[in-house]
């Protein structure tokens, strides 16, 4: 199932690189937030799972969508000059960028722990756990967030609305 939602993930994550329309892309980026949404169940953690599919999938791209089409930037733009050499730059430092991620993984001693005979699994995410982390521990930064989404919505009006 590990493989599935990742490659799941990972097509679509590409596809969205690889789109020149951007409602396609997206569209592709709902694929890929599903993928994490099928991870994090995997994780035994269904609370992570539904915030992923409710908050990313439901409300940021219905967002990013809509100020796309708002917008009417989807229209297609001239290609430009083709510069090979870019192309094989940027594919070398992806490839450099990717060995460097998988020594560091292998080298983590996050990764060694999980080696050790008797580790103890971390417990599964309830709503009582969210609850209390977000209501009680972390309250300045939930009221932040609060405001800082306040203050978008105010701009998004002032933006589209023309005679205040």
């Amino acid at each position: 199932m590990f493989i599935t939602f990742a490659l799941i993930t990972l097509l679509g994550a590409i596809g969205m690189l690889l789109q020149k329309n951007v409602i396609v892309a997206g569209l592709c980026m709902v694929v890929a937030f599903f993928g994490v949404a099928g991870l994090f169940v995997l994780l035994a953690n269904p609370v992570a799972a539904a915030l992923q599919i409710i908050v990313y999938t439901g409300a940021i791209m219905v967002l990013v969508l809509f100020v796309i089409m708002m917008l009417n930037s989807h229209e297609e733009e001239k290609a430009q000059a083709s510069h090979p050499v870019q192309k094989w730059v940027s594919l070398a430092l992806v490839v450099a960028a990717a060995i460097g991620a998988v020594n560091l993984v292998v080298a983590s001693p996050g990764l060694k722990a999980l080696g050790i005979k008797g580790a103890e699994m971390p417990q599964a995410m309830t709503l009582q756990k969210v609850g209390t982390l977000l209501f009680a521990d972390h309250v300045l930064g939930f009221e932040v967030a609060g405001l800082l989404l306040l203050a978008a919505m105010i701009g998004a009006v002032a933006l589209t609305k023309r005679n205040l």
